[in-house]
């Protein structure tokens, strides 16, 4: 073995602080692009999320005001419909109540979407798009405390019911059993009755 293998195999201090200061800046200069390449990276994902939450923020407020819209197309369709089916169910309504149908008292806000009535006798109307057994639910809890909020209403006779497009896992049938009636729509503005055994009232 000459003199040169042996250098090259047993490198002097010189060379050795040499590569370990070449390893250091090697090392140095991959810390620094690993944190380049994450800042990087959160920069991209902290738009990605911003334009993604701007992009659903802008669908739910387009499609909160399609569903209010067509909630509204559903009361006005209602409104007659139930008019005419309860007059032939001989329950005596003879008018749509015009007059304010939001109320509060102590920090509890009702909203009645139709009520029909004459001067003994209402019916109250929850609309919903689709109906869920909590919608029904959550009407009977508010018309608890109907006559409290609508002074006007105290001497009349309450019954309730419910009108859905769609009702969503039996809740026609829930509210049937918990004494409401229900008006399902046919086809073009038709709704048909279904009658509780037991009707509820205020």
């Amino acid at each position: 073995m000459n003199d040169n293998t042996l250098q090259q195999l047993n490198p002097s201090w010189s060379e050795l602080h040499a590569m370990i200061l070449a390893t250091s800046k090697q090392m140095k200069e991959t810390d620094r692009r690993i944190k380049e390449i994450h800042e990087e990276t959160g920069r991209y994902l902290k738009e990605t999320y911003e334009k993604t939450e701007k992009q659903i923020q802008e669908i739910n407020k387009n499609y909160g005001g399609f569903t209010n819209e067509f909630g509204k197309m559903i009361e006005d369709l209602c409104k007659p419909a139930a008019l005419e089916i309860f007059k032939k169910e001989g329950i005596g309504i003879d008018h749509i109540y015009e007059g304010p149908r939001h109320g509060r008292k102590e920090e509890e806000e009702i909203e009645v979407d139709v009520l029909l009535c004459n001067k003994t006798v209402a019916m109250a109307v929850e609309v919903k798009t689709t109906c869920f057994k909590k919608d029904v639910d959550y009407f009977l809890k508010q018309m608890k405390r109907f006559k409290e909020i609508f002074h006007e209403f105290e001497g009349k006779t309450i019954y309730l019911a419910i009108a859905a497009m769609r009702f969503a896992n039996g809740s026609d049938k829930y509210a049937l059993r918990n004494g409401l009636y229900v008006l399902s729509p046919l086809s073009d503005g038709i709704f048909t009755l279904g009658k509780p055994n037991n009707r509820k009232e205020y």
